[in-house]
């Protein structure tokens, strides 16, 4: 059986699937075809919100699947913070909707899957940005998978009432994300997909989420490979200061947020707890971009409930407890010149450090990262922020899995446009993504730009097909992406020309690694 005619002027331009959820139309361009706004699991409204996803039951009637869903609710951006964040259209709770593009044109093809998740600090965010529009990855001959899940407040809060509830507390957009995976299991094979070759990825928040499911035993055996861009849940302490994902702090801030209400932290206190506007937490949710330093009154983040996430996710690598994968990880040279700005002075910079390191070990931080003439408080709090919050916690993972005997691949994103240096972003936080997808950047191989993000396209998707990001068939200037190995560190270095090389400020690293982590 063919999903449709292999002549390309028979190709139906709206493509009928019949998965097991249920029948669902989409669009086909290009070679491909697309399927946006999937429900998942049941909208997580009402008596649902602050609880585990649950299956969508199957529908009988043809879905329209050409445009997105909803976001979930959001308010301001991590990244972009204006008043035209602020708004709520195309946002709601009822946010759970996954998008698919496939290449696929039989039924029984079986080709491997890239579930992408989407970052944004936990508080904003979507599958549905075009940035991750999955069209050009999947002309290269993989099915591509974005999800939305539920941010802010209304996917991380912890309260006593929800853990007395449930067993657990905390931890519903990491929920979404599973439950996204098990409906793929379910349902992938009918657009073309191999729900036993299944690589999940994801940037920054998205990236400390996908470190969380290697973690969990709840998505044990759901995916076979993770890429992980700029984050791990193992850095978790430089982003949420106030909680670091610690159960009791965490539930703490909970009360906090009902006390704000006049409600009860009890099992009692809940119908008024779900019965506040959504508005309510999306506002209470949002982490503005030019105060990254200094996060908001209430930090919602994933949370070590014992369920979820059973331990300490240190504790947890340290012990070999993980779901065994192949990765692919790596981060931007200048990651935090999107959040440190230029405005940094020296109480800034021991403000931030205070932050991230507490009293007892922010003298030893300023003492090593000293500032002087020739090491500003603004490049010394850059440096931080970027070692803390995204390259220590992939380092010390891509060690761990290496000597469990697993593949990494390990990467530098260190292409510095003119452009974002005038803006004084550099290499910034989230840049490697339009290479990575290949949307925005112009035809392929035209420009050194273009011929970069084909580059690392094609690096991607040879991973996510054979496990190894290494090209089969030669081009000019290719070099030899080698593994990562706890001894020598090797990694791929991306820019006009590549390079390989051990990776550097490893003694910088290891400093911050045994004062924050022992």
């Amino acid at each position: 059986m063919l999903f449709f005619n292999k002549e390309k002027n028979d190709l139906s331009k709206r493509p009928i699937l019949y998965p097991p959820a249920g029948p669902v139309q989409g669009q086909f361009r290009r070679g491909v075809s697309s399927y946006k706004g999937i429900p998942y699991a049941l909208p997580p409204i009402g008596i649902r919100r602050f609880k585990a996803p649950e299956p969508m039951p199957t529908w009988e009637d043809v879905r329209d699947c050409s445009k997105h869903g909803n976001a979930s609710l959001q308010m301001g951006g991590i990244t972009v913070d204006s008043p035209s964040t602020y708004h709520m259209d195309g946002k709601s709770e009822d946010c759970l909707f996954l998008n698919i593009w496939t290449p696929a044109v039989q039924a029984d093809e079986r080709l491997p899957v890239y579930v992408f998740i989407h970052g944004g600090a936990f508080s904003s965010g979507s599958g549905s940005e075009m940035i991750y529009d999955g069209g050009r990855m999947a002309q290269e001959g993989v099915v591509v998978v974005t999800i939305n899940y539920r941010l802010g407040a209304l996917g991380f809060l912890a309260t006593r009432g929800l853990l007395e509830e449930a067993g657990t507390t905390g931890n519903y957009g990491l929920l979404d994300q599973i439950q996204a995976l098990r409906w793929l299991q379910a349902n992938i094979e009918t657009f073309g997909g191999d729900p036993a070759r299944i690589t999940i990825g994801g940037q920054s928040a998205g990236a400390y989420s996908v470190t969380a499911l290697m973690l969990s035993p709840l998505a044990k055996g759901l995916f076979h490979q993770a890429v992980v861009e700029s984050g791990s849940i193992f850095s978790i302490s430089a982003f949420s200061v106030l909680n670091r994902g610690h159960f009791e702090k965490t539930m703490a801030n909970g009360k906090l947020l009902c006390d704000l209400y006049g409600i009860e932290d009890s099992v009692a206190g809940l119908e008024k707890l779900r019965a506040l506007p959504g508005d309510v937490f999306a506002a209470l949710s949002m982490v503005k971009s030019n105060q990254a330093t200094v996060p908001n009154a209430f930090g919602f983040w994933p949370v070590y409930d014992g369920v979820v996430l059973p331990k300490d996710p240190i504790q947890a690598l340290k012990n070999g407890e993980l779901n065994p994968v192949k990765i692919l990880a790596g981060y931007n040279t200048d990651e935090s010149s999107l959040f440190i700005k230029s405005h940094t002075n020296l109480g800034i910079y021991q403000m931030l450090c205070y932050h991230i390191f507490g009293p007892e070990n922010a003298q030893k931080a300023m003492d090593h990262f000293f500032v002087d003439s020739g090491h500003s408080p603004l490049v010394r709090a850059q440096e931080i922020y970027t070692y803390t919050a995204f390259l220590i916690g992939m380092v010390m993972m891509s060690k761990r899995y290496a000597q469990l005997g697993e593949d990494v691949y390990f990467y530098n994103f260190d292409f510095d446009p003119t452009i974002l240096r005038i803006v004084g972003l550099n290499t910034a936080h989230g840049m490697e993504l339009p290479f990575v997808f290949g949307n925005g950047i112009g035809q392929r191989r035209a420009t050194k730009i273009s011929n970069l993000s084909w580059i690392m396209q094609q690096s991607w998707v040879n991973f996510i097909k054979y496990g190894n990001p290494n090209f089969r068939v030669e081009y000019k200037g290719q070099i030899v992406w080698p593994k990562f190995d706890p001894k020598n560190q090797y990694i791929m270095v991306f820019d006009t020309q590549l390079s390989s090389k051990i990776l550097p400020n490893r003694e910088d690293l290891e400093f911050l690694e045994t004062l924050m982590f022992g």
